[in-house]
């Protein structure tokens, strides 16, 4: 019923689009909240409960109401609706090769209500917890004490950090690095904390947030750090059951706190007038595909190049792979754009590479490897460093869609790091088998 659902709602919004670009992203906004209503089911996948909450944060409402009210960033002047709607079509594409992947998969019906299914989960084992929480403060005590070495590029307003040559490498290794090993250790402590229910287990739980807020704080730190830093706890405790919840945060955090939290930290800190508030630069991804899409010549097909272009992110600027396609470094690009920190989303550097097949091929390749996070989900599990890593990745996709992927490249390089430092950290904590289970393997 839900893949029904979806292949009419996409082709519905193919056609509103086609009339006016407005009412096809007013259909994705109404297509989003039907598959969000039909994922609630607790063995649903996460994966794609996580696709279209972005979905309808980034790519719905804000378009819609960015193009019925004229709205235009960057100095780059109104867009005409024939761009905004092939940018549309490239997003509809993405969107349908998402869930092509999902053919032939079972589609989860509500969990029966047995008496395994209603036993509560197992504690940890009381024999040695009180050393992996010592580490982990241990290790938010070492990340926090580094974010003092660079002092200016963490307890500052964001955006001045001098004109150095090695604020890239520092901001990842005094700033972003710290902060999600902050972020990752109070995640693995809250989920530890939850579980046990003592006294102390929640004090440290508690101190490890508190120094989380002091060193994520919105004002200097980039939103990819907060979503790959604190999404997995969401992850972990909504995923699965009350879905509606982290959807519904998702979209809260960003559409209404993010636009608020810029405006503060650009206005009130640098005298910089939003006037496009409401309409935040956070959303100003489908105009700026648009806006390519209408004042920039026709690229060669790049075969692979623009993606590997972008997703070397991690090597020095001399190594980096085809430097030449780098669709934001080009002159022609830059010359219709005020700014050259511009939001690329994936799916429009695989258009790039391969056409209108190339959108197609990305959301196949990503909802196949979201196949297997899917399974690795679960909330019940040992946290270790292979648990927290597929919570970041899952959280990570959040700002992916937005792009480029060269700015979210070392956000979320970074958070994997640090999910696996706090995995090795928590890796003492292990759940007993229940008694069942082990009069069960014993009649085996």
């Amino acid at each position: 019923m839900r893949t029904l659902c979806f292949w009419f709602g996409i082709a519905t919004a193919f056609l509103c689009g086609w009339a006016n670009p407005a009412w096809g992203y007013a259909a994705i906004c109404v297509l989003s909240l039907m598959q969000l209503w039909m994922l609630r089911t607790p063995g649903a996948s996460v994966f794609l409960l996580l696709h279209y909450a972005t979905i309808l944060t980034y790519f719905s409402l804000a378009p819609a109401m960015q193009i019925a009210a004229d709205v235009f960033f960057w100095d780059t002047g109104v867009i005409r609706a024939e761009a905004h709607t092939q940018a549309l079509v490239l997003l509809l594409l993405y969107m349908a090769g998402v869930e092509a992947a999902r053919f032939g998969m079972h589609e989860p019906g509500a969990p029966a209500a047995s008496a395994h299914a209603r036993r509560p989960a197992a504690e940890p084992q009381a024999v040695g917890v009180a050393h992996p929480v010592l580490l982990l403060l241990s290790g938010i005590v070492a990340a926090f004490a580094s974010l003092f070495i660079r002092p200016e590029l963490n307890f500052i307003a964001r955006g001045d950090v001098g004109g150095e040559v090695s604020v890239p490498i520092d901001l990842i290794f005094y700033s972003m690095l710290p902060k999600l090993l902050v972020l990752m250790c109070f995640v693995a402590l809250a989920i530890h904390a939850w579980r046990r229910r003592t006294i102390w287990s929640w004090c440290a739980a508690g101190l490890a947030l508190a120094m989380s807020a002091a060193a994520a704080n919105p004002v200097n730190t980039p939103r990819q750090i907060l979503l790959i830093g604190l999404l997995p706890l969401l992850i972990h405790f909504f995923g699965r059951r009350r879905r509606w919840m982290l959807a519904l945060v998702i979209f809260g955090a960003i559409a209404g706190l993010g636009p608020v939290l810029n405006l503060v930290s650009r206005d009130s800190f640098w005298g910089e007038s939003l006037t496009t508030f409401p309409y935040s630069q956070d959303f100003d991804a489908m105009f700026i595909v648009a806006t390519i899409l209408e004042r920039s010549p026709d690229p060669e097909l790049g075969l692979g190049r623009y993606l590997l272009s972008a997703f070397s992110f991690f090597l020095p600027r001399d190594l980096k792979l085809f430097p030449d396609f780098d669709p934001l470094g080009w002159p022609t690009i830059l010359a219709n754009f005020s700014q050259s920190n511009l939001a690329l989303p994936p799916f429009t550097t695989a258009y790039f590479d391969f056409g209108l097949a190339g959108p197609v091929m990305l959301g196949l390749a990503i909802s196949a490897g979201a196949r297997l996070l899917d399974k690795l989900v679960d909330p019940r599990g040992v946290v270790s460093g292979s648990y927290l890593c597929t919570l970041v990745l899952l959280a990570a996709y959040v700002p992916f869609m937005r792009g480029p992927i060269l700015g979210w490249g070392p956000f979320a390089a970074s958070g994997l790091i640090a999910a696996a430092f706090a995995g090795v950290l928590s890796s003492r904590f292990r759940r007993p088998r229940s008694r069942a289970a082990a009069y069960a393997s014993g009649a085996a």
